[in-house]
């Protein structure tokens, strides 16, 4: 009795034992692609960290966009109504004079592309024409805002012996004239995009209103001074 219940406990774990090393049949769909048959595990410790990482740079990136998408469309949204007021046939539309300059150590990339994405979109939403006044070097802006308003000024009546040259801007001007077209009454507005650019946009207000109209005279020429000539005598 004793050898049979001992041999019977012994093959029950010799199943058992086969019954484990048995290994669990491959997914048919796996097999006919030719794959192994996937043990779904918890991944190990570099692999989690590299997903943290990668997940929480994606969440981020997808977060800004749709947050600055929703930013746009609720601006957009409140000067839409501009688009659709109607103007007389000899009217043209309120036009904006937008500034950009390079920030200090970097190019002016930067500024058009903050411009393209969170300016840009507005503007042609409420219908708004506009033009651009680059700065590629520090000091552009001052120096092209105080030379229109010193061209508005002689324009006036002001006093200047500058002798003002025609450019395209003034021939269409006067041809717009002629035919009785009018700007859209009201103030046309400037925008001033960068600290650095808002630094040159007030100097270039105070160099153009408050300066004279015309340019320094240049320097005198130093005057040659004689030079102290004698013989000496060679002893």
């Amino acid at each position: 009795m004793a050898e049979s219940s001992n041999s019977a406990a012994a093959s029950g774990q010799a199943q058992n034992a086969a019954s484990k090393t048995t290994p669990k049949p491959a997914n048919p769909a796996f097999r006919m692609l030719g794959l192994p048959n996937f043990r779904f595990k918890l991944p190990s410790r570099n692999w989690l960290i590299f997903f943290t990482i990668t997940g929480s740079l994606t969440a981020a990136i997808v977060y800004d966009r749709r947050e600055r998408r929703r930013v746009q469309e609720k601006w957009c949204d409140l000067v839409a109504h501009l688009s659709k007021e109607t103007l007389p046939i000899e009217q043209t539309r309120r036009k904006l004079t937008v500034f950009l300059a390079a920030p200090p150590g970097d190019g002016l990339r930067i500024a058009r592309e903050h411009f393209k994405e969170y300016v840009k979109p507005i503007l042609v939403a409420a219908a708004l024409d506009y033009t651009v006044i680059e700065g590629r070097r520090e000091g552009d802006v001052r120096a092209i805002l105080a030379e229109q308003i010193r061209k508005h000024r002689r324009k006036a009546g002001e006093p200047s012996s500058v002798v003002e040259e025609v450019g395209n801007e003034d021939i269409i001007a006067d041809a717009r004239q002629k035919i009785g077209v009018v700007e859209e009454p009201g103030p046309k507005g400037d925008l001033v995009i960068g600290r650095h650019t808002w630094k040159e946009y007030i100097r270039g207000l105070h160099e153009g209103w408050l300066g004279p109209l015309d340019p320094p005279s240049p320097p005198a020429a130093p005057a040659e001074e004689p030079e102290e000539g004698g013989s000496g005598e060679k002893g």
